[in-house]
């Protein structure tokens, strides 16, 4: 006859033999679920395009449910026209020394990175991104983007530097699917001689930017450090703050909201700067006629007057 003692013994026993099955299943999926980008045939040499192996590697890892996608040290060569394309549930970490880099070119629009339509991104280590402006071989367009972020939900960019993009270091608007981006954090981001805005917001839903760093903007207007301008009123403009923006040399203005284009908008606007101390070359807030909602700097608020 068993006895109560022996039924407790087992039952332990089976519930930690099942503990320790699902835990080394779960540890050998998070192992899985991590590779690096040479293991697909990047080579980080400076010279070879690597866009398609990064971008095999990127979508193995999405397929398998999610994970890390690692960028070793070296120098990997981008078609931005083409571009990298993050997908689903996706961890970009670029080690050290680790350089995305676009292919010269005459496109008159491009990113280096895109987040489109998609969710659960991160970029993440010391990202470093290179643009191609003085190797540029066309003359028109103002929209070579570092990081393009358009429809995507739940995205954490950090230590992004981004430099020599044609256009934007990093643009944050809408696609056709999904007419805003949502929930949008970027920690200290360095943005440096871009041609036309350090960083461009079109249309977003709770997006934080913190302890940006952001100069020599020139090239072709509106050349501001952060240009806050929707580019229809259909568009949201929604809990947007940015924590210590540190701005200079910048062509147009270290920071600047221009609403021409949301005027009479049902969507209120939420903006805040915590403050302009370290914004050294200047602040504009143009066109805020007929818009609800409200704009805060610092101790300053700008309401308008409906």
């Amino acid at each position: 006859m068993i006895s109560q003692s022996q039924v407790i013994i087992t039952v332990v026993l089976m519930l930690m033999t099942t503990f320790l099955y699902f835990n080394q299943s779960s540890l050998n999926k998070e192992m899985e679920s991590a590779t690096s980008i040479t293991d697909f045939g990047a080579k980080g040499d400076g010279t070879s395009d690597d866009t398609k192996p990064i971008r095999d590697a990127i979508e193995s890892i999405s397929k398998a449910g999610g994970g890390v996608v690692t960028i070793p040290k070296g120098t990997y060569m981008i078609d931005a026209i083409q571009s990298v394309h993050l997908m689903d549930n996706v961890t970009l970490d670029f080690k050290p020394g680790s350089i995305f880099k676009a292919i010269p070119n005459d496109a008159s629009n491009y990113a280096i990175l895109s987040i489109h339509d998609v969710e659960n991104v991160k970029v993440t280590g010391k990202p470093k991104i290179q643009g191609e402006r003085a190797q540029h071989t066309g003359e028109t367009g103002e929209w070579g983007f570092g990081i393009s972020i358009k429809g995507a939900t739940d995205i954490y960019i950090e230590n992004a530097n981004i430099v020599d993009c044609w256009g934007d270091g990093i643009y944050i608007g809408p696609t056709k699917s999904q007419n805003y981006s949502e929930n949008i954090v970027i920690k200290d981001p360095l943005l440096e001689n871009n041609r036309r805005q350090g960083i461009s917001v079109i249309s977003v839903k709770n997006l934080k930017i913190t302890d940006p760093v952001i100069n020599n903007t020139s090239g072709t207007d509106p050349q501001s450090g952060i240009d806050i301008e929707p580019n229809s009123n259909t568009e949201h403009l929604e809990n947007i703050e940015i924590v210590n923006l540190s701005s200079k040399n910048n062509e147009g203005f270290g920071f600047q909201i221009y609403l021409e284009n949301f005027e009479n908008s049902k969507n209120q606007v939420s903006i805040t700067v915590d403050t302009s101390k370290n914004i050294t070359d200047g602040i504009s807030i143009s066109k805020t006629d007929n818009i609800k909602g409200e704009i805060k700097i610092g101790d300053e608020q700008f309401l308008p007057d409906l």
